[in-house]
């Protein structure tokens, strides 16, 4: 299935304060830059690093 490109409104993917640092925004694999404000590629606006959302998707890590 094709991913949404800012396709969500923050209301629909329950965008929120993150509970844990392992599920923030900034740990997503959609949120760049990676920084306190970036952007997401699924939701619309202003997003913050330590925030967090339904559709969190860690960062695939690499084998060395």
């Amino acid at each position: 299935m094709a991913e949404k490109i800012w396709g969500c409104s923050k209301e629909q993917v329950n965008y929120r304060p993150a509970p844990r640092e392992r599920v923030r925004c900034d740990a997503c694999r959609f949120m760049f830059p990676k920084l306190a404000i970036g952007s997401c590629k699924i939701v619309r606006g202003s997003i913050r690093g330590s925030y967090t959302c339904d559709e969190f998707a860690p960062v695939a890590k690499t084998k060395r």
